[in-house]
C-alpha cells in the first residue's frame, strides 16, 4: 500500500507488543480498502480513533485560514504565497454565498475556480469554507436579494418580536435556498476537482448559531417549541419524552435552537453530499470559561459543549465538529481539546489565534489523536507581532510537514504521544509499554540539569514521540529534553543502542549523522531553532 512505504516493516513483536501489531493489521485493512476507492478524501473512525484519508492514506492537516475577505481572485495569489511561506500543507478559504449566487439560480464560479487553480498550482490542499446562512452567528454572507426580501426569507425574531441578523431556521424557504446553492457548489466542485482532489474538506457554514436572541420567536418556531422533542433526540440523549421545556428545563430554549440550527445544517450538508460526497465538518464559536449567556456571550445553538451530544444526534451527514480556539491559556485550551476529542469526534482545531503562544498546542492536539490544526488570519499586514507568529508556526509546520503522513498514521494506530509545556509543570512522562520517555523543559542543551527545573520562560516546549517498531522511536520537538527509561518489572536494564539524526524526504528516512557521547549522555535535546528529528533504537542487557 502506498502509505506504508514511509515506515520500515516491523519485526515479529514480542508478546508485550502483539496487541499493537494486531491493531495495526486491522487498521491497515481499513486503509487498504479506502486506498482503492478512487482515492477520494474520506473521514474514518476505528476503535475510537480518527483519520482524514487523502490519496488513500492518513493525512495531518497543517493549515492556515485566510482572512474573511482574502479569497477574491485579485488578492488571492498574495495570500496563498503567505500560506506557503508558513510551510502549511492546506489552506482554509471561504466561498461567499453572496458572490456565488448573485441572482436566484445564477451561479458565478469565478472565485472557487481561482481558489482551486491557485492552490493546486502551489501544491496546497484546500479546506473549503461555505459562508452561507451563517457567519459568526449572523447572516452576513447571504445574497443581497435575500436580504431585501424578508417576507420570503424571514429572519429570526427576538423575544420582543424584533428581527435579528440571522435567518430563521424554521422557514423552509431559507433552508431550501441554502441547499440549492450548496448543492450547485458541490456539483461544480466535483466537475473541476473530482479527479484531482485538491479540496479535501468542506466546512458547512461558519460558526453557526444565533447572536441577538437565545432562540427564534417567530410563529413557526413557537409552534415547534411547543411540540415534543423528536424521539430520536431523546433516545440518543437518554432523556424521557416531553416538550422542550419539560425535557430541558431552564436550558430548553438553547437546546431547541441547537436542534433547529443543526437540523437546518444537516439538510444542507446531506444535499451537498448527494452531489459530491466529501468529508464535511462544522466549526464552533466556543462557550469559554465564564461565558454563560447564549445569544450574547456566544451564538446560541452552535455546537458548544453543553449541546454537543444533541448536535451529533441531529447531524449524521456532518463527519466531525471543529473547535475555534482563541485563547492561549493552557488549562482552557487543553480542556476544550479534551471536551471535543471523543470516540465520536476527533481533536480538530479548525481555527486558532495566530500568535506565538498557540504554537505548542499543535503538539497537544496531535497527542490527543488529532487530525489537524489551523491558524487564522496569517495574511494580514506586516508587523512585529505577525513576524513573531509566523516564525513560531512556520517552525512547527516546517518541522512536521515532511513527517505528516507518518504522524497521521501513527495517531490513527495509537502509536503517537505528544505534549506541550504546561506552566509550572517542567516534567512530563510518556509511557510506551516497557519504556518511559521522560520529557523535561528548561534543562540545558548540554550537561546535567538542576534537580528543580525552571521550565521555559515562554512555556514554548513541546515534544512528539512516534513508536515505529517495538524497539524504535521517532522524536522531534522544540525546547525540550527527552530521556528513555526502561520500567519493566524484570531484571533487565535498558540502553540506547543507536540514535540517528536525519530527515524524511518523500517519505524515506535519510540519515545525516549518528549521535553518541556528549550528544546522548545528557538526554536527547531539542533546541528552539532548527531542532533535529531523531530515530532512536533501544535495547536491553
Amino acid at each position: 500500500m502506498s502509505h506504508r512505504g514511509s515506515l520500515a516493516p516491523m519485526p515479529k513483536p514480542p508478546r508485550r507488543s502483539r496487541a499493537l501489531a494486531v491493531a495495526g493489521l486491522l487498521l491497515c485493512g481499513l486503509l487498504a480498502s479506502a486506498a482503492s476507492a478512487e482515492q477520494m478524501p474520506r473521514f474514518v473512525t476505528e476503535h475510537g480513533r480518527h483519520a482524514l484519508l487523502v490519496d488513500g492514506a492518513p493525512y495531518t492537516v497543517l493549515a492556515a485560514q485566510l482572512h474573511n475577505s482574502s479569497a477574491w481572485p485579485a488578492v488571492l495569489p498574495g495570500a496563498l504565497d503567505q500560506v506557503l511561506a508558513l510551510h502549511a500543507n492546506t489552506v482554509e478559504a471561504p466561498v461567499y454565498w453572496e458572490q456565488f449566487e448573485p441572482a436566484p439560480g445564477q451561479y458565478d464560479t469565478t472565485n472557487v475556480d481561482a481558489l482551486v487553480e491557485q492552490a493546486r498550482k502551489r501544491g496546497l490542499r484546500v479546506a473549503l469554507l461555505w459562508f452561507g446562512s451563517w457567519k459568526n452567528g449572523q447572516m452576513h454572507y447571504i445574497p443581497a436579494w435575500m436580504k431585501r426580501d424578508a417576507a420570503t426569507y424571514p429572519r429570526a425574531l427576538d423575544e420582543r418580536g424584533q428581527p435579528v441578523e440571522v435567518l430563521s431556521p424554521y422557514a423552509p424557504a431559507n433552508v431550501e435556498a441554502d441547499k440549492r446553492a450548496f448543492t450547485a457548489l458541490m456539483q461544480h466542485l466535483r466537475k473541476i476537482d473530482g479527479e484531482r482532489h485538491t479540496v479535501i474538506l468542506v466546512q458547512v457554514e461558519n460558526e453557526p448559531g444565533t447572536v441577538g436572541t437565545v432562540r427564534d420567536h417567530g410563529a413557526a418556531a413557537d409552534a415547534a417549541f411547543a411540540q415534543p422533542v423528536p424521539a430520536g433526540i431523546t433516545a440518543r440523549l437518554g432523556k424521557p419524552a416531553g416538550t422542550w421545556q419539560q425535557v430541558f428545563g431552564p436550558d430548553a430554549e438553547e437546546a431547541f435552537n441547537a436542534y433547529g440550527t443543526a437540523s437546518y445544517i444537516e439538510q444542507v450538508a446531506a444535499a451537498g453530499k448527494r452531489a459530491y460526497d466529501m468529508p464535511m465538518y462544522v466549526n464552533t464559536w466556543l462557550r469559554y470559561k465564564g461565558k454563560k449567556f447564549p445569544g450574547l456571550d456566544y451564538p446560541s445553538g452552535g455546537a458548544t459543549v453543553n449541546v454537543f451530544d444533541l448536535w451529533r444526534a441531529a447531524t449524521p451527514s456532518i463527519d466531525f465538529i471543529g473547535t475555534d480556539i482563541y485563547t492561549s491559556d493552557y488549562s482552557e485550551y487543553t480542556k476544550v481539546i479534551g471536551q471535543y476529542a471523543r470516540p465520536d469526534n476527533p481533536a480538530w482545531v479548525s481555527e486558532t489565534g495566530f500568535e506565538p503562544a498557540t504554537a505548542p498546542y499543535l503538539f497537544h492536539v496531535l497527542g490527543q489523536g488529532g487530525i489537524g490544526f489551523s491558524v487564522f488570519g496569517m495574511d494580514g499586514a506586516d508587523s512585529p507581532e505577525k513576524q513573531a507568529a509566523t516564525t513560531a508556526h512556520a517552525a512547527n509546520f516546517g518541522q512536521l510537514a515532511p513527517l505528516q503522513r507518518i504522524v497521521a498514521r501513527a495517531a490513527f494506530e495509537g502509536r503517537l504521544q505528544a505534549v506541550a509545556e504546561q506552566p509550572g509543570q517542567p516534567q512530563r512522562t510518556l509511557r510506551f509499554g516497557d519504556w518511559e520517555v521522560r520529557v523535561s523543559y528548561g534543562a540545558p542543551y548540554w550537561g546535567d540539569a538542576d534537580p528543580i527545573l525552571p521550565g521555559n520562560a515562554d512555556h514554548a516546549g513541546r515534544l512528539l514521540v512516534v513508536q515505529t517498531a517495538p524497539d524504535q522511536f521517532l522524536l522531534t520537538g522544540f525546547a525540550a529534553r527527552a530521556e528513555f527509561v526502561r520500567v519493566a518489572k524484570d531484571t533487565l536494564h535498558g540502553q540506547l543502542l543507536r540514535v540517528e539524526q536525519g530527515r524524511y524526504v518523500d517519505g524515506r528516512w535519510e540519515l545525516e549523522r549518528v549521535l553518541n557521547g556528549d550528544q546522548t549522555d545528557y538526554g536527547l535535546n531539542f533546541v528552539r531553532n532548527a531542532p533535529p528529528v531523531q530515530r532512536v533504537t533501544v535495547g536491553t542487557y
